[in-house]
C-alpha cells in the first residue's frame, strides 16, 4: 500500500502548490503526490485544479500572467524533484487538441528521470496518449458516475473512487479520496491510497501493522 498526498496536501501548505508538493515528497511516510495540470493559452502546463485562477480563465491566459500571480508551471516543480517517489499527474483537459497537448507533455516528461503516472477522466485523451506514447504510464480516473463502465480497460492503472471499491480489478489501483478510518479499513493492502490526510492514514496503517506483528 502506497500513500499518495492528494494535490500535494501535507497539512501545512496550500494544496497544488510547489511548497506542498515538495514538502510531501520530503516526508518519509508519503510515497508520492497527486496534482492537477492545465494548459494555458500559449500551451504551457500550470498546476491548478480549477479552470480559473484569481479570476483568470487559465485556458485563455498566457503563462507569464499566471506566473506573476503566483501560479507554478509543471516544469518549475519538476525541476525541484530529486527522488523516485510517485508523481501522479491528472490532466484537466479543456481542449480537443490532443496531438499538441500530448506531444508537449511527452517532451517535457522526457527531460526528467522521475516516476510519472499520468491520468485523466477523459478516456479518449488517455487512449490517444497511450497509443501515441506507449512509454508513458497511463491511467483512467473513475468517479461516481464517470467511466464506471470502463474499469476493464487497457491502461496501466486505475484511479478509482472509494465507493466503487468492490469493482476494482487486479491491475494497479489508486483509491481516492481516503480520509476516514472506516474507508481505510475497506482498502486491500495491495491497493494504493490517495488522501488529503497522509499523516493520519499513515498512523492507521502503522497501527494495523503493529497488531499483525
Amino acid at each position: 500500500m502506497k500513500i499518495i498526498a492528494h494535490r500535494g496536501n501535507d497539512g501545512i501548505h496550500k494544496e497544488n502548490t510547489m511548497e506542498a508538493i515538495l514538502n510531501s515528497l520530503a516526508l518519509t511516510y508519503i510515497d508520492g503526490v497527486e496534482f492537477d495540470i492545465r494548459l494555458t493559452k500559449d500551451f504551457h502546463f500550470v498546476i491548478s485544479h480549477d479552470p480559473f485562477y484569481e479570476n483568470y480563465f487559465i485556458r485563455r491566459t498566457k503563462v507569464k500572467t499566471l506566473q506573476k500571480k503566483g501560479l507554478n508551471t509543471l516544469e518549475e516543480v519538476l525541476e525541484k524533484i530529486d527522488n523516485q517517489k510517485i508523481i501522479l499527474i491528472e490532466i484537466k483537459e479543456e481542449t480537443k487538441k490532443y496531438k499538441i497537448l500530448c506531444a508537449k507533455l511527452s517532451r517535457l516528461l522526457k527531460k526528467y528521470p522521475l516516476n510519472f503516472y499520468i491520468f485523466s477522466f477523459n478516456y479518449d485523451l488517455m487512449h490517444y496518449l497511450q497509443k501515441k506514447y506507449p512509454d508513458i504510464k497511463t491511467g483512467l480516473l473513475i468517479g461516481l458516475k464517470m467511466n464506471v463502465d470502463k474499469i476493464n480497460n487497457s491502461f496501466d492503472f486505475n484511479a478509482l473512487n472509494y465507493r466503487h471499491l468492490k469493482k476494482a480489478t487486479n491491475k494497479e489501483t489508486f483509491i481516492w479520496t481516503v480520509d476516514k478510518k472506516d474507508i481505510f479499513e475497506q482498502i486491500n493492502p495491495k491497493q494504493n491510497i490517495i488522501t488529503d490526510k497522509p499523516e493520519y492514514i499513515y498512523q492507521l496503517e502503522t497501527k494495523v501493522a503493529a497488531r499483525q506483528s
